[in-house]
């Protein structure tokens, strides 16, 4: 029978077709799911047992460091040395461990991840290679140094421990230039590391801070060694190893700043015949200008800052807040004060801050003059004791006249040398310490008439020279001068705000210092006779050294109009306040700055900040573009490296 035309046949069933797209959906998941069961399982045999194992290896390696810091504290050279092989064979376990990763080198996002593991473990290498190169250089003079470990029946006596340190100190140099290539290998190290791949605060710890902190360390201690090398080849020579050597000292005494660290106020000579020293005469700074008799007008900053002054005196002379220029000045007028009897082969000079350092260190120092210690003194409210004695002798009140009146430096400086030198052996390296400080910290300052050893001196900065600075390095360097006649810089304090942005790559610096005087104005009434140590009115010509073609914006602060002029290779911006609107006792003075650096913004952006000599530490915070990314207390110069 024929079909009707108008019914259509059955259309062919589509069940497998629909049944393959079902395989090809849920094969997609899992196979996702195989995938990634796949990297866990990769990750968790490949990575997290080999890295769990290496952080084991890492957490022993740590507590071992807390005792190498121990011992290194201690001072127990034999100790030390144990730990730090105890510390190479585990970082050489860390090693091997971590090569064990190697395969993940090659991987795009965690091969710089690998490479930074590989660089801080050669540092740990570096680190730990460069403690035993230290302690082998250091072994002959373990005696000398006070270390424990040292011979205890060599009981040296003064002449004995530096004749054996004079003869030695060559024997140093190689080993030095052994740390100085570890030091550098330890600094390319961290260069090629880039902090930015990590987050900048890990479980509370400031990585990008630390980190930054470090590199900074490591660049100072090797520009340290690299700087210093010169002058302490010369070691020998200013020990006077060859024939004797003539020291001319000068006081400055920084209660009463000045540009160069404080007032000249007394002068001593010192020989050192090979490594023995034999104080000379000593007298003050007021016998000298007696005897030169200046009638030379005032220079225009003693003319427009200093009361009543018409003349220029020595004891007004460090004008420049460069030493060197300074020291010649005092040199040439010593000279033809008291005539080339004597040719000095250096000038120092030091401030109290030296001898508060190491009398703390002796406990007391017993002189001719009286006893020294540097307990607080409630009569200058707290500061030590010897500071207030050492006024009360140079500077009471008399009712008759009396030479030599500041001639204290004499029977303090022999007793100073006296007892140091002939200290017990524990007290050696905390005096050594001692001294090392103060210079970095620029309260010893040299000068060498000897155009050689002032160059390596200069290398070595401790000459309190203003430093030259490349094109690309910006700089700042804030000079005050007291000129109220008075002590008022034991108790005044600074607090500086540097805040600094870029705009179109140029950089612009406003820096804001505060100054304080917490204390109460001392009775400066002389026929009461009290010490006139703290003024009613300070008054301070304060100078800010930038880069050459900086240009001021705006000065706050100074009563008198601003200058601006060219000196020691550096743009000078001149202020002063203390006539008009002083900075009185128990209160606060602002001053700010703000102007555009001639050196432009760049990824390497460097400051030098070039810290006066005589002054305390600085409290010294930075903000760039408006945050705040640094604080820290400006006891010494500083270099600062940011990204602009």
């Amino acid at each position: 029978m024929e079909m009707p035309s108008s019914i259509t046949p059955a259309p062919t069933p589509k069940t497998p077709k629909v049944k393959s797209k079902r395989k090809k959906f849920l094969l997609i998941p899992f196979s996702i799911l195989f995938f990634l069961i796949i990297v866990f399982l990769s990750g968790f045999f490949f990575i997290y047992l080999p890295g769990k194992n290496l952080l084991s290896l890492v957490v022993v390696a740590k507590t071992e460091l807390e005792s190498l810091k121990t011992s290194v504290s201690d001072k127990d050279l034999v100790l030390t040395q144990t730990i730090i092989n105890n510390l190479k064979g585990q970082i050489k376990t860390i090693d091997d461990k971590y090569s064990d990763l190697s395969y993940l080198k090659p991987l795009p996002f965690i091969k710089d991840y690998y490479q930074d593991g590989q660089e801080l473990i050669s540092i740990a290498n570096d680190s730990l290679d460069t403690g035993l190169i230290v302690i082998e250089a250091v072994k002959p003079y373990q005696d000398f140094l006070g270390l424990k470990g040292a011979a205890t029946s060599s009981a040296k006596t003064t002449e004995d421990r530096i004749t054996f340190l004079t003869r030695s100190i060559e024997g140093l140099l190689p080993n030095l230039n052994l740390v100085e290539n570890k030091i550098k290998n330890i600094e390319n190290s961290l260069n090629s590391i880039d902090i930015n791949r990590y987050p900048e605060i890990y479980q509370g710890l400031p990585l990008h801070q630390n980190f930054n902190q470090l590199k900074e360390t490591v660049a100072q201690i090797n520009k340290l060694i690299t700087d210093g090398k010169p002058i302490l080849t010369k070691t020998s020579w200013l020990l006077g190893k060859d024939k004797p050597r003539n020291y001319l000292v000068i006081f400055q005494n920084d209660g009463e700043l000045r540009p160069s660290g404080g007032f000249w106020t007394a002068y001593s000579t010192v020989k050192m015949n090979n490594g023995k020293v034999t104080p000379g005469i000593a007298s003050n700074i007021y016998d000298l200008d007696d005897k030169l008799q200046s009638v030379t007008p005032a220079p225009r900053l003693i003319k427009s800052y200093h009361l009543n002054v018409p003349y220029l005196n020595l004891r007004d002379s460090n004008l420049s807040p460069d030493f060197p220029t300074d020291a010649q000045i005092f040199l040439d007028a010593y000279y033809k004060a008291i005539g080339k009897g004597t040719k000095f082969d250096a000038v120092v000079a030091l401030d109290t801050n030296v001898l508060v350092d190491l009398v703390g260190v002796l406990g007391k120092l017993d002189t001719r003059v009286g006893t020294f210690t540097i307990n607080p003194d409630k009569r200058c409210d707290g500061c030590p004791k010897i500071i207030y004695d050492l006024e009360w002798i140079s500077g009471r009140p008399r009712n008759f006249i009396e030479n030599n009146r500041k001639d204290f430096l004499a029977p303090v400086m022999q007793a100073l040398l006296a007892n140091a030198m002939g200290s017990e052996k524990t007290k050696i390296p905390l005096l050594a310490d001692a001294f090392v400080k103060n210079i970095l910290e620029k309260h010893i300052l040299f000068f060498f008439p000897d155009a050689d050893l002032q160059t390596a001196a200069v290398l070595a900065n401790i000459t309190g020279n203003i430093v030259s600075t490349n094109s690309d390095t910006d700089y700042f360097h804030l000079n005050d001068a007291n000129f109220a006649s008075a002590k008022s810089n034991i108790f005044i304090t600074q607090k500086i705000k540097h805040e600094i942005s870029v705009t179109d790559g140029r950089v612009e610096h406003k820096i804001s210092i505060t100054y304080s005087n917490p204390n109460p104005a001392s009775n400066c009434n002389l026929e009461k006779g009290d010490l006139c140590l703290n003024a009613p009115k300070y008054r301070d010509l304060f100078r800010f050294y930038v880069p050459l073609g900086s240009r001021l914006i705006k000065m706050t602060g100074s009563e008198v109009d601003t200058l601006s002029y060219e000196e020691l290779g550096k743009q000078v911006f001149e202020g002063f306040y203390g006539n008009k609107y002083p900075l009185y006792a128990k209160s606060s003075s602002k001053v700010t700055l703000q102007y555009l650096s001639s050196v432009k913004a760049s990824k390497n952006y460097t400051l030098y900040l070039q810290k006066q000599p005589g002054t305390k530490g600085v409290e010294y915070e930075i903000f760039i573009n408006g945050k705040s990314t640094e604080t820290f207390n400006w006891v010494s110069d500083k270099t600062i490296k940011l990204s602009l």
